[in-house]
């Protein structure tokens, strides 16, 4: 049996690194206290879902990028003291994250073994 190796395709990376840009941009200009660091979800989502199987360090490479944009806005781009309501809801945002990024490596997981399970022989 012929074994098969799957990459990524290019075009969801470039997607995604471009949707993270595009998101660090709209919360760097909107108003401290919403809750943009939220959006930051949809990219790591993107990579988790046509990455394949065995991509995981590339779900959690764009996670932690994301984690560290959402950091920097709430650090470095706030003016004066940051109010408590803007820490909260970037906090909640990189919770939000890693959650996506631990199920999608459960899910990941899950599909490794059930490509492993098709690959033995039927009894």
């Amino acid at each position: 049996m012929k074994h098969m190796r799957l990459r990524t395709s290019p075009m969801p990376i470039l997607l995604s690194c471009l949707l993270t840009m595009g998101i660090f941009v709209l919360d760097l200009y909107a108003p401290a206290p919403l809750a943009t660091g939220m959006l930051y979800v949809a990219p790591v989502t993107l990579i988790a879902m046509w990455s394949p199987p065995n991509h995981y360090s590339l779900v959690v490479t764009i996670a932690i990028a994301c984690t560290m944009l959402t950091v920097a806005r709430l650090t470095y781009f706030s003016p004066g003291s940051i109010a408590w309501v803007t820490a909260t809801n970037h906090g909640l945002a990189v919770c939000a994250l890693w959650a996506v990024v631990l199920l999608s490596l459960l899910r990941k997981r899950m599909e490794q073994r059930a490509q492993w399970i098709d690959v033995l022989p039927r009894l």
